[in-house]
């Protein structure tokens, strides 16, 4: 069956997860989608690991859940074997990749976008259009902060002023510098289909579970607000 997004309430994920007991706690405690880094990444984890990590998530999850994997410029081959070894149920595209890519493979897809500094709103959505006109759109689209050096997880804060208007009219999931502290008034601000955190979660680079608990906490109670 097709995979598709819980839409009776706002979506949240945390990503770059590596450990099972992490992914447990993050759907135990309500995410909605949890992901795993198949590109270069200090969070890189192998397919094998993450079907570890998946199962163990789905037996303390609370509510339906499902698993992401992210992807930066990989072939169709590569994908399809990594979501056959894994079993990740969504595919993140964090790359180059085209409109078209996703005809070429099987899973559902989240398409990921950090607009660089002089791109306007204008151009930021005609670029995010592209994808939802295709024959096989994304379930969602995710805006992050732009890095120069890299796809994503570094933390750097998002526009929120843009990220709220595009939400008017575009499946929205917010990225880039989110927090426990600021992921409340990051959903008051946006009002976003959901919110992503990696970095945001973590102490001294590994995921802390008190962080994972006190985010999805605070982002449920900014939704329901």
């Amino acid at each position: 069956m097709t995979a598709r997004l819980p839409r009776n309430r706002g979506l949240v994920k945390i990503c770059g997860l590596r450990e099972p007991e992490h992914a447990s706690i993050a759907a135990a405690s309500g995410a909605d989608l949890i992901g795993f880094i198949f590109a270069p990444s200090r969070r890189q984890i192998l397919p094998e690991q993450a079907r570890l990590c998946i199962e163990m998530a789905r037996s303390s999850a609370t509510a339906p859940m499902l698993a992401v994997g992210v992807f930066v410029n990989a072939t169709a081959e590569e994908i399809a074997d990594t979501v056959s070894r894994s079993g990740i149920d969504v595919v993140q595209l964090h790359g180059k990749e085209t409109p078209t890519f996703p005809d070429q493979i099987a899973a559902p897809t989240l398409r990921a976008y950090s607009p660089p500094p002089d791109a306007g709103l204008a151009e930021t959505e005609a670029h995010l259009r592209l994808f939802c006109a295709a024959s096989k759109p994304p379930l969602a689209l995710l805006l992050d902060g732009y890095h120069p050096a890299g796809s994503g997880g570094a933390g750097v804060r998002a526009d929120w002023a843009m990220a709220a208007e595009l939400a008017t009219r575009l499946p929205i999931i917010l990225a880039g510098g989110l927090d426990p502290e600021n992921v409340g008034e990051a959903i008051q601000t946006v009002h976003p289909l959901g919110v992503d955190v990696s970095s945001g979660v973590e102490t001294d680079g590994i995921k802390d579970p008190a962080k994972i608990e006190a985010f999805i906490a605070n982002a449920r109670a900014a939704f329901a607000g």
